[in-house]
């Protein structure tokens, strides 16, 4: 096609047909100017379909990983349940100063019993530190992204804020008052100490607040798990 231009250039330019020539001249430069066009649309499909591809690979990694703190915060959400049961046991006996109740000793336990949410978060990490987070281009479920994960904060300082409790319990009371060996035995000792009575309402209180804000961030991944499955049938 250009050699053909070329030659008909070449033809006008020897019979001094100008206006024929400027023509021709124009007809090639929008011939180039087409082939940049269509290797620009080329470029920009292919670039198109490695964004999508990369995003449906991130959505597939969300997905599992959505999946994987669901059931963390699920069974620690029925652990705490569990647990608010036995120190509910233990406030009633202290109510009715039933001291000598062995199960006074045997579920005071649950007072320096502690669990830590581990939120997997490699995926979500990579997303926003590597800019791809844009690749979503829904401003809503980039926020909805964003928002789920801000759900484990909350968790994170009521852990925090629990272990200190227990810690201060451990070493200002059970070290001083409670004689290990014998707390399967006897529970007179430490079962009529107002620090004691405290404590047991302090953790029922941190374990609920605990349970709130499992539910809270359950509540999202199931919402934002969904999402994901949507968008991956769409695919």
């Amino acid at each position: 096609m250009i050699k053909l231009f070329r030659k008909n250039r070449q033809k006008m330019l020897s019979k001094n047909k100008f206006a024929n020539y400027f023509a021709y001249a124009t007809g090639e430069i929008i011939l180039v100017i087409l082939g940049i066009l269509i290797a620009l649309a080329i470029n920009e499909h292919s670039n198109d379909k490695k964004r999508l591809e990369l995003r449906n690979s991130y959505l597939i990694q969300l997905h599992d990983e959505a999946d994987r703190n669901l059931k963390k915060l699920t069974l620690l959400d029925d652990e705490a349940l569990q647990m608010l049961k036995e120190l509910d046991t233990v406030f009633k006996i202290l109510l009715y100063k039933d001291y000598d109740n062995p199960k006074l000793s045997t579920k005071s336990f649950y007072l320096i019993m502690s669990k830590k949410f581990y939120p997997v978060m490699i995926t979500y990490e990579n997303l926003k530190f590597s800019g791809d987070l844009k690749l979503f281009d829904d401003l809503n479920l980039r926020n909805a992204i964003s928002e789920t994960y801000e759900t484990f904060n909350p968790i994170g300082k009521l852990e925090a804020s629990e272990q200190q409790a227990i810690e201060a319990y451990y070493e200002n009371f059970l070290m001083r008052n409670v004689k290990f060996r014998d707390m399967g035995i006897s529970s007179d000792t430490y079962g009529k100490d107002i620090y004691f009575e405290n404590m047991v309402l302090t953790r029922m209180t941190t374990i609920a607040q605990n349970r709130e804000a499992y539910g809270n961030g359950i509540e999202s991944l199931k919402k934002l798990k969904d999402t994901y499955t949507e968008l991956q049938n769409k695919n």
